[in-house]
């Protein structure tokens, strides 16, 4: 099965281009965390899988990479990364993730924003990656928390209840993987639900040695910044994996 190409549809992307601008969680939150697992970058090959607007493959040129190849499904999301975060150091490849065992290149790093949780089959996708890779190379990327990503609901905003003015997040079908459609922006926003244990055994399945594994947390600067997110204390949005190929 497909990705679903959510971010071709105009109300989606602009809303979520909206949010992306105003001190969202990504922001504040998840882009540091990741790029603190990512670490020294200087000289290497790297792959950035659902790359969006290139960002982060800008960042990874400046903190020495040598090359970035950044894949992403949406036209949109290509159109607006070779627009602002071009350079002769970056390509960008109109490209599902399902895809990448076309990529005829090897890397020394694979990484992710928020991305994996949209594909559906991610035993195959840890698969793919680890075939990419060099030896000795890394796969680092973030993931909407399972403890986030497990509640069926139509609405994601309507995950918890508040009892004594405290929200209380709902754990429901934490072990029903598979796919969640839900409203984000608009209607039918598919993505995929895998419990912890399930995002570990992939990646060992695929080969994989495990070096770091964290979940997201709330600095006491960005509680400051936006007080909403010391709910981070009780409700991981985002959990970040950083692994390592050991042979071939």
């Amino acid at each position: 099965m497909k990705q679903q190409n959510i971010y071709d549809n105009k109300q989606f992307f602009d809303s979520y281009q909206n949010i992306r601008n105003n001190l969202s969680a990504n922001e504040l939150i998840e882009i540091p965390q990741l790029f603190e697992l990512i670490g020294n970058v200087k000289n290497l090959s790297i792959l950035d899988l659902g790359c969006g607007t290139g960002g982060h493959d800008r960042k990874l040129i400046e903190m020495g990479a040598k090359r970035v190849v950044g894949i992403d499904l949406s036209h949109n999301m290509i159109n607006e990364a070779v627009k602002n975060n071009n350079s002769d150091k970056i390509e960008y490849i109109l490209m599902s993730m399902d895809d990448i065992d076309k990529l005829d290149i090897k890397f020394d790093m694979v990484v992710s924003s928020l991305a994996i949780h949209y594909v559906a089959d991610y035993d195959s996708l840890c698969k793919k990656v680890y075939s990419l890779l060099n030896n000795g190379g890394r796969f680092i990327f973030s993931y909407g928390h399972p403890m986030d990503s497990c509640v069926i609901l139509d609405d994601y905003s309507d995950n918890f209840v508040i009892i004594n003015d405290k929200k209380y997040f709902l754990i429901s079908d934490y072990n029903n993987e598979g796919k969640r459609v839900s409203y984000w922006f608009v209607d039918g926003v598919e993505t995929y639900h895998r419990n912890m244990s399930h995002l570990v055994n992939g990646l060992i399945d695929a080969g994989f040695k495990l070096e770091h594994m964290t979940e997201s947390y709330a600095s006491d600067e960005v509680i400051k910044l936006k007080p909403k997110y010391i709910e981070q204390n009780d409700h991981s949005y985002y959990v970040y994996f950083k692994c390592k190929k050991v042979n071939d």
